[in-house]
């Protein structure tokens, strides 16, 4: 089934947004400040503004994607007055159903959608991979959260705190560089690092095939006709 989700330049937008998510990331973890938390939650309300944007034209994604954003909001709103943790890992919940729906919509569109291979397409497998790494970032400071002594290496800490290392853990585990300075600890913890490593090798595979196969797959149906 091909999806448009709302015009052909939705998948420049979403990449562009989360390119600015992970500059905001990386600037809260260089202050390690409250100011740079905000900036990163306000990173956060950036890409999922875009997203809402995007598939403004489905009314049902659309309405989805508000409620999915007003309980998130709400959940945020209660974990400042209450430090509890099941707060903060409900508010991880959301972040990955919202961040695993955008990378889902995505992969449809770039590998389902008809036409031909364009920066649009191009970007969009792009913002597949960066939404994969921020995917595990958020599963990593889950962990995280239910066991402190799960990572080595890690500072620990409330998520909001601890997100901008596991943003750049999870890109060293998803392109396999493993430089070692973060570590699994627990044999969950090494399933989940391990299993992102394998994901992001076959990602890279199967979407060059597809791409490559669209390609193919256009220029004979322009000979065709």
């Amino acid at each position: 089934m091909v999806l448009k989700l709302s015009d052909s330049e939705n998948l420049r937008y979403l990449t562009l947004a989360l390119l600015v998510l992970l500059f905001l990331v990386a600037v809260s973890g260089q202050t390690a400040t409250a100011w740079g938390r905000g900036m990163m939650q306000g990173g956060f309300l950036l890409v999922l503004g875009v997203a809402m944007w995007t598939v403004r034209k489905h009314r049902w994604l659309f309405r989805s994607g508000l409620g999915a954003l007003a309980v998130l909001a709400l959940v945020t709103l209660v974990s400042y007055a209450f430090s509890y943790t099941g707060l903060r890992v409900a508010q991880l919940g959301l972040l990955l159903g919202l961040f695993g729906g955008l990378a889902w919509l995505a992969f449809k569109e770039v590998l389902f959608t008809a036409g031909p291979i364009n920066s649009n397409r191009l970007l969009g497998a792009v913002s597949i991979y960066l939404l994969l790494g921020l995917i595990w970032a958020v599963v990593y400071v889950g962990i995280l959260e239910v066991d402190p002594a799960a990572f080595r290496g890690s500072g620990g800490g409330p998520w909001l705190e601890s997100f901008p290392e596991f943003v750049y853990f999870s890109f060293v585990s998803l392109t396999t560089l493993g430089y070692g300075d973060i570590s699994p600890a627990t044999p969950i913890a090494r399933f989940v690092v391990y299993l992102e490593a394998i994901l992001g090798q076959l990602y890279l595979a199967i979407m060059v095939a597809g791409l490559v196969g669209i390609g193919i797959s256009d220029r004979i149906t322009n000979r065709s006709d």
